[in-house]
Formats: C-alpha cells, structure tokens, sequence
C-alpha cells in the first residue's frame, strides 16, 4: 500500500500539471470501490465541473486536491490510493486502461485518470475536504506537526507494541508497514516493544522516522510492483531499505541475518542483534 513517501511524491508530480487548470467533465465507471461503496458522481459533477484546481496537497496518506469555484466558493477532490490505486496525468487521445474508475477532463485534451485494478482505492469530493471524518480522525503528520515532545507523550500511555502503535493512523498519520521496520531498525527498537517503555528514545525514534521518509521522498518512494508517480514513473528507494524484504540476508550494521516475523498478519522485518526487547 502507498505510504506516505508513495503520496507526496504522486502530489509533488501531479502539482506543477494541474494546478490553475479547469475541469470541464467528470467520468466514472460506476464500479464500487473501497468496501463495495460506490462514488457519488452527483457531488463529485457539482463540485468539480467548472471548478478550477487551486492547490494539491497531502495530508497522511491521502491526497487533497483543492477547487475554487467562482469567487467565493470553494471545494475539493479526496483521494485515497488504497492498495494498488495510481492518479496519472495523460492526453485524452490516449487509451484508458482497464480499471480506470474515475477522469477529471482538463484543458488542453489533458486528464487525470484515478486507476486501481484491487479497488481498495477511494475518490471523494465535498465543500470542505479539512472536515472530512477520515481527515479530522488522523494524527499529527510526522513531517509537519510531530516533534520528539508529542510523540513521548502519546507513547508514554500506550500499551500497544511500538510497531502497532506506529501503524495507528490515529496515533501518527502517514506511516505503514515499510517505513515503521525501517525506522524501527534505524531507532535500534525492537518491534514489539511496548510503545510505553520506548518513550525514553522519542527524540531518536522521531528523528529516525523522518530520516526514513526524506530519504524515500528523495527517492520518489519504494516499488515493488505497482506504485508510480503522476506521470508513471516507479520509484527508486527499493535500493536503499536497511531491513524490509532482506529476510536472510546480513544486516548493515551487524552482518547478522535479518529476521522476518508474522505480526496482525503483516510481516515485520528487524535485526535480533541490533533492535533487542
């Protein structure tokens, strides 16, 4: 699943292509999407067609894009990339692929295609994205609104293992399973630690998880097989993870194996020598 890496870089490609750009037509293949729920193409006609886009950003791991209509109104596209889902900019002439759910038509025979063959994916418009329930819900952003002194506090009363905790969209918003063995790994903390008896390594573990999602940022996120940027690019930072998917293979720092383990059904990846309980 994209993570936060995987979004910003699809938002820092799709923005210099479509902001200060109408939209003319919305298309949908009335196909339901993330938990059977289909889109509601009313909304996403009222608030989209005639609007012209004036910024995308990221919050989490979803993309905001927002509208301005006329003077004084505004609006929004939400979209989540779910587990295979790719937003691309591409000339209309071009034949859309299958598993293209949703097209926003732009000037100059331009479109921005939503794709997402697992449909676990989601596209939503409304009046006020920042209102959204899925949005109000999410943690303080690593990137922007987490320092070292929040994050002790929120771990100081969880009970959750470190990595759970992590995963918690609630708790911080952005992280998923790649970048938490990472940073967990960089931080020198084992996985199912308590998040409580971690809160001693805040200011490393915090800074270990930005190092993790700068570096994979200036990578343009990791691929392994389905994720690329707006204009279908794959990203390069396979090369530079320090433990997820080298199960067997020597760690960096110590040569031992790296381990892999089961946990909630997602699999971990750590060093036994260098992240001890």
């Amino acid at each position: 699943m994209p993570e936060l890496p995987e979004v910003e870089t699809v938002v820092r490609t799709l923005r210099p292509e479509i902001v200060g750009k109408s939209i003319s037509a919305v298309w949908t293949s009335g196909i339901a999407l993330r938990m059977a729920k289909r889109l509601d193409v009313a909304v996403l006609q009222r608030e989209c067609v005639g609007a012209t886009i004036k910024a995308v950003r990221r919050r989490g791991k979803y993309i905001l894009i927002d509208l301005q209509r006329g003077a004084t109104r505004s609006a929004g596209i939400l979209v989540h990339l779910g587990m295979t889902g790719r937003l691309r900019v591409q000339p209309q002439r071009e034949l859309r692929v299958k598993h293209t759910h949703v097209v926003w038509a732009l000037a100059r025979k331009q479109e921005v295609r939503f794709v997402d063959p697992r449909r676990f994916g989601w596209v939503q418009a409304a009046p006020d994205l920042d209102a959204l329930p899925e949005i109000q819900a999410l943690g303080p952003d690593p990137l922007s609104d987490l320092d070292a002194g929040e994050l002790r506090d929120r771990l100081a009363v969880s009970h959750a293992p470190i990595k759970a905790f992590l995963l918690d969209q609630h708790r911080v918003a952005g992280l998923g399973n790649i970048y938490v063995c990472e940073a967990l790994f960089r931080a020198g903390i084992h996985p199912t630690t308590q998040a409580r008896r971690t809160q001693g390594k805040a200011a490393l573990l915090m800074q270990a998880i930005r190092d993790t999602l700068q570096l994979a940022i200036a990578n343009c996120g990791t691929s392994f097989r389905d994720f690329v940027d707006s204009t279908g690019a794959p990203g390069k930072n396979i090369e530079a993870l320090l433990v997820y998917g080298r199960e067997g293979e020597n760690c960096f720092q110590c040569q031992a194996p790296v381990r892999r383990a089961v946990h909630s059904g997602r699999s971990t990846f750590y060093c036994g020598n260098c992240q001890i309980r």
